[in-house]
């Protein structure tokens, strides 16, 4: 049986335009466990390296969150000029 991803994005754009406001929604199944160092960021189509990143925000734990079971987020990355 294969094991199911602790991480699931949803509706995921197929384009981003540059200075624009970008909101990243994702589920956290129950196995996901946090980590101080956790973050989210947005990459080139075709990215073969984690530092290949353009921009990335932390993904904060949220507030009222219990370990061990299951959450949407959203993740917002705001667009500079």
């Amino acid at each position: 049986m294969d094991k199911q991803p602790a991480v699931v994005f949803r509706n995921v754009g197929q384009l981003y335009f540059p200075q624009t406001r970008v909101e990243c929604h994702y589920s956290l199944t129950s196995e996901h466990g946090w980590s101080s160092s956790d973050w989210i960021g947005i990459f080139q189509m075709g990215w073969s390296s984690v530092k290949q990143y353009h921009t990335y925000t932390w993904a904060l734990v949220p507030e009222g969150y219990t370990e061990g079971t299951s959450i949407d987020h959203c993740a917002v990355f705001q667009g500079t000029s």
